[in-house]
């Protein structure tokens, strides 16, 4: 579905009686919630379940120890907020690649060991973010599968296109968001559909998103069959 942000942002407004029908906002109303509803996308976008689509990329090797990776770093793309799977690939063959914490990382105690890389560690810092990996490699490709921020509204007037359901889940929200600085007491009817369809998105996100896990010897483990190695 297509909208602008302005559309959202009126229909948010009437939702809680800021304006009336066929009322449109000020220019300095309109500015103000633009901001607002930015705000409700990016603060969404740290919930995974949120986040409708992840994003397959892929890299090329030096013999760097770590790789910045955000706009304008090493690895130049929008900053992952999470780094879901990872392998290097070497002609037809894809290594997976193990994703550890930072302390696991730091426990190694020789960093600079070269071959094909087991494992990788994604320091979530910002603007750019580091990815380590180990041992280091030299030559190969890294692909990685991503989560990242839902983009938000460049203007009021910009068309963009939502998923389906996200259209009201944005209208709802908002005016939740908004009713504080006007002084308005949301209706229950707005609170329980701004609830319900934000459920909705997530609910459809997690039917395609598995629970399994698989570790480097590719034995299965979920909160079903439990912890087999």
């Amino acid at each position: 579905m297509t909208t602008t942000a302005r559309t959202i942002i009126t229909r948010a407004m009437q939702k809680i009686g800021i304006l009336v029908k066929s009322e449109p906002p000020s220019a300095d109303e309109a500015d103000d919630a633009l901001a607002s509803l930015n705000a409700l996308i990016a603060s969404w976008s740290n919930d995974a379940l949120n986040v409708y689509a992840r994003t397959w990329e892929n890299f090329p090797l030096s013999a760097a120890a770590s790789y910045t990776i955000g706009t304008g770093g090493t690895f130049n793309t929008t900053r992952p907020m999470d780094i879901i799977e990872a392998h290097v690939r070497s002609g037809s063959i894809d290594y997976p690649l193990g994703i550890i914490t930072d302390e696991a990382y730091n426990s190694i105690s020789y960093k600079n060991l070269s071959g094909i890389p087991e494992f990788l560690n994604y320091s979530n810092a910002y603007p750019l973010s580091i990815i380590r990996l180990y041992p280091i490699d030299t030559s190969q490709t890294l692909y990685i599968l991503s989560e990242k921020a839902v983009t938000g509204f460049a203007t009021l007037d910009t068309a963009f296109s939502l998923p389906d359901g996200w259209e009201r889940a944005l209208i709802y929200n908002l005016a939740l968001e908004l009713a504080p600085e006007y002084q308005q007491q949301p209706d229950p009817s707005v609170v329980k559909i701004a609830g319900e369809s934000l459920g909705a998105i997530r609910t459809k996100v997690a039917q395609v998103r598995t629970m399994d896990a698989y570790p480097q010897n590719f034995a299965v483990r979920n909160i079903y069959s439990g912890w087999a190695y």
